[in-house]
């Protein structure tokens, strides 16, 4: 399950405060990150024509696994099988002090079909009119 949720948006930038979560079903992790009304849209289009082949792989990713940066969080879709077998590898990084800090990484597997789907409804959501974002289709 992937969710997307719109905590605030900057009035003075239109910068929006997201929470994003995701779970497998044996691991989750949430992170608050901030980006545009716009962050998911070449993801988005990139999914919808997902896989070209077999070696494709799609990125999704905000932040850097710096200390410089407050957060980190990369979604990578990518075929794991040669007949198109799909999955999601998440990493998720947040920047704090020894007792915030935090680091997950773990993986989904998804159809490609249903990565397609994906794409079409997140290049449809527009955060500003609708809060929230969820995604439950997986392998």
């Amino acid at each position: 399950m992937i969710k997307i949720k719109v905590l605030d948006i900057d009035e003075g930038d239109d910068l929006i405060h997201y929470h994003i979560f995701v779970d497998n079903g044996i691991c989750s992790v949430g992170i608050e990150v901030y980006e545009y009304d716009d962050a998911f849209q070449k993801f988005a289009e990139e999914l919808i024509t997902f896989p070209k082949n077999v070696n494709d792989e799609v990125k999704f990713e905000i932040g850097e696994k710096d200390k410089k940066w407050a957060f980190y969080f990369m979604i990578k879709v990518y075929c794991y099988l040669r007949n198109g077998q799909s999955a999601l590898k998440i990493d998720a990084w947040n920047n704090g002090d020894e007792e915030t800090e935090y680091n997950a990484s773990f993986t989904l597997k998804a159809e490609p079909a249903s990565l397609n789907r994906l794409g079409n409804s997140l290049k449809n959501w527009n955060p500003k009119s609708y809060q929230e974002f969820e995604w439950k289709e997986f392998a």
